[in-house]
């Protein structure tokens, strides 16, 4: 069996599993959880992970910004809008946000479109 321990408000996992992740719900009715990365000694991860859960029938609010933007399509499938052009996205896709790219994602299926959602400053 494996414990997790926090020393100094530092997590450190045995199993190097992150904490529970807490959702915070949007506006739109997406969720958001933002995992808080383990300092390891001074530095930081040089990248945010976040995890991004949009329910059946829900928009997200168009988004765009100084940040890079990766998306890896867990599960689900919808349509997104970058810069005013539609296309399907599904599970298994994998896309990128250049910085000020205005997208939005609407799940016009049956189940919650999960993404793995990582991204930094150019």
């Amino acid at each position: 069996m494996t414990t997790d321990s926090v020393t100094q408000g530092i997590v450190h996992s045995v199993n190097g599993r992150l904490p529970e992740l807490a959702f915070e719900n949007r506006p739109s009715g997406a969720k958001l959880g933002i995992f808080d990365l383990p300092k390891i000694e001074a530095s930081v991860a040089p990248f945010t992970l976040a995890h991004i859960r949009v329910p059946a029938g829900v928009t997200t609010v168009e988004d765009h910004h100084e940040v890079r933007e990766i998306w890896l399509v867990q599960s689900g499938s919808g349509i997104l809008t970058l810069d005013g052009v539609r296309s399907r996205v599904r599970a298994g896709d994998t896309l990128y946000y250049e910085s000020y790219r205005r997208h939005q994602l609407h799940n016009d299926g049956d189940i919650p479109v999960e993404i793995v959602s990582i991204w930094w400053r150019p």
